[in-house]
């Protein structure tokens, strides 16, 4: 028995109802430029990855001079943290590339990994409010990051107890 039949309609064809209409030709159009649009921006993203990696790749040649000439260690350090800043920063364009969304917790990542990379290169030169100003901003994003993985864990395992 077929559909209509079952609904008390006839088997001529369906209803002009509003799900069994193709789409306004005004809609194709926005559904075509919306899709452009989102490829012109990976396009920039991309163009994003691929400078971040000429500069990481500049900054690693730095770290190899520096490393072979007698310089202190805190410069030595301050450039191995600022390749670890591209390399998130990376990762997080890749995120965005295949999620087309930014990942709150590899921002806030690459945030807490910036704040430590500016405490090395200030040293003991600055002043103690400057210190206290830093370390209330590390417990705040310590405190996000931990909540979104705590939350994330809670999601993992009420997506995981639902199914049994």
């Amino acid at each position: 028995m077929s559909t209509a039949a079952r609904h008390g309609g006839n088997d001529a064809g369906p209803r002009d109802g509003p799900s069994l209409r193709s789409p306004a030709p005004h809609t194709q159009v926005h559904h075509l430029l919306r899709r452009l649009l989102e490829i012109a921006q990976d396009v920039v993203v991309i163009g994003l990855m691929v400078m971040l990696l000429g500069i990481a790749l500049v900054a690693l040649v730095q770290l190899f001079r520096l490393a072979m000439a007698p310089n202190a260690p805190k410069v030595i350090l301050g450039q191995v943290v600022y390749i670890l800043i591209l390399a998130e920063l990376y990762r997080t364009l890749i995120y965005y590339l295949r999620e087309h969304r930014v990942s709150v917790a590899l921002i806030m990542e690459t945030a807490i990994v910036t704040t430590v990379n500016e405490l090395i290169l200030i040293g003991h030169d600055g002043p103690p409010l400057r210190y206290l100003a830093i370390a209330a901003l590390l417990l705040v994003l310590g405190g996000l990051l931990t909540l979104d993985r705590w939350q994330a864990r809670l999601r993992d395992d009420v997506n995981h107890t639902s199914a049994h």
